[in-house]
């Protein structure tokens, strides 16, 4: 990190823009003082670029209680660091639970230390969440103006922790009970336990491309019509997305289940 500047690589990842418009914000709040600030699709971004930036900033939203898995590779491969600095952001519809204590850990294995965190309600579209569990509206103006405030903040404690030694670093209070068993049982295979399957309406379906060009797992191919490997982390864009309407899931028993 120079004297004079300080450059930083946001990398987000974003389904449906309300991460966007966080990593948005925040970079806003770094340009406003003075950072060199760039701002990349995780899905696209390459993690080598990480050794060009003084700081490092991932953004993502939470996903079954925790980050996505693209995310967690995203931070696996990001080249070896010897503390230096980064931050971390994040939308959740629901509960995050430890996200932001288990991806703090992830970037520390890499040698990247966390200064300070953002989260905040985003709107979720996941279709088995009932009415009442939706964050309607979010991130609004004042969580928007929030994250641009933190963005702000950052630059000076980026600069504090290199110059010195005894900053005090976050701590993330560790969130058990349900929420942590839930964030352990819905991941992987598991997950085909409790989660409608999507099929494919061959009748409907025109092969477009959509549902496999926007895959941000790459689990769907064209042969021709759309196949699923094991590689999808039930994020269900396909459905929601496809032109057509080809992709279908049954909701109606987990519905039921959760009393809707």
């Amino acid at each position: 990190m120079s004297d004079d500047s300080v450059s930083a690589l946001v990398v987000c990842f974003s389904q449906t823009g309300n991460t966007r418009q966080v990593a948005e914000a925040v970079v806003r709040g770094l340009q406003a003082h003075g950072v060199k600030a760039q701002l990349s699709d995780l899905l696209t971004a390459d993690p080598g670029d990480a050794d060009r930036y003084d700081v490092v900033g991932i953004g993502t939203p939470v996903f079954y209680y925790k980050e996505p898995v693209v995310v967690r590779r995203f931070i696996e491969r990001l080249p070896r660091a010897h503390r230096k600095p980064a931050f971390t952001f994040l939308t959740q519809g629901g509960h995050p639970v430890n996200t932001l204590r288990r991806m703090q850990k992830q970037l520390a294995a890499r040698g990247y230390t966390v200064v300070n965190s953002y989260s905040c309600p985003g709107y979720d579209t996941y279709p088995m969440f009932l009415h009442d569990f939706r964050a309607w509206g979010h991130p609004d103006a004042q969580e928007l103006g929030q994250a641009q405030d933190f963005g702000e903040r950052l630059a000076n404690e980026c600069r504090w922790f290199r110059d010195e030694r005894r900053f005090g670093l976050p701590k993330y209070r560790f969130v058990g009970g349900k929420y942590f068993l839930l964030s352990h049982v819905m991941q992987g295979g598991r997950m085909k336990r409790f989660l409608p399957p999507i099929t494919v309406n061959e009748d409907l379906c025109t092969r477009c491309g959509t549902c496999a060009r926007t895959c941000p797992a790459q689990a769907i191919t064209l042969e021709p019509c759309p196949v699923i490997s094991d590689a999808c982390m039930w994020c269900y864009q396909c459905e929601r997305i496809c032109p057509e309407q080809a992709l279908e899931v049954d909701w109606s028993e987990l519905r039921e289940k959760m009393n809707a």
